[in-house]
Parts: C-alpha cells; sequence; structure tokens
C-alpha cells in the first residue's frame, strides 16, 4: 500500500466518524470564548488604545497652543499660570543672618587644617 492510498483511506475513516481535526474544534472553541466574554486583559487593551487616542487629540490641541518659556521649558498658557500660582514667595533678606554666615565663614577660613 503507497502512502497516497493510506492517506485516502485515513481521509476517508475520517470523513465517516463526521469529526472534524481536534486541533481545529479547539480553535473554533477558544475564539467563541474570546468573542462572547470580553477578558480583563482585553478590557485593559481597549482602555490603552482609548487613552493613546484621547493623548493623541491632546497633543494636537496643544501644539497649535501659545507657548511661553518658564524656566527653559515651553508651556502652555494654563501651565505657565499654574506654576505662578505654586511659586513660594521669597523671604525678606534677614543681615543678621547674612552677617553671622560671613562671621563663620571668615573663621573656618583662618583656622588651618592639621
Amino acid at each position: 500500500m503507497s502512502f497516497s492510498d493510506y492517506l485516502d483511506d485515513f481521509i476517508k475513516q475520517r470523513d465517516q466518524k463526521g469529526t472534524a481535526a481536534p486541533s481545529s474544534n479547539r480553535a473554533a472553541f477558544r475564539q467563541q470564548q474570546a468573542v462572547a466574554d470580553a477578558t480583563s486583559q482585553s478590557i485593559a487593551r481597549e482602555a490603552l488604545a482609548k487613552s493613546q487616542e484621547d493623548a493623541f487629540t491632546r497633543s494636537s490641541i496643544e501644539t497649535k497652543e501659545d507657548h511661553y518659556r518658564v524656566n527653559g521649558r515651553c508651556v502652555t498658557q494654563d501651565e505657565a499660570q499654574a506654576i505662578a500660582q505654586l511659586r513660594v514667595q521669597p523671604k525678606p533678606v534677614n543681615t543678621d543672618r547674612i552677617a553671622y554666615i560671613k562671621q563663620l565663614r571668615k573663621e573656618l577660613h583662618l583656622k588651618k587644617r592639621s
């Protein structure tokens, strides 16, 4: 018996049983599950895609807005206002403290390291 005869015989027997290959059944079953019930991974993938789309639209809008330089950074007007509000006002100069620091420097400079 040749290989082609054996193959024809095998195909006939498989067709008579009426079942398809088990691997194709598994693949079809997996596809049905994936379509029927959304898994947490597919939900996460969709959320990631949506966030990327939102970021793209936000970036395209922001590139068309006016930008300002703040400390070497280009920022939009809203960001510049937020930075200005968060900026801490400097304390007034305390002359006694400055004199004390100068005195300490002078004393440290006069001391020789042994």
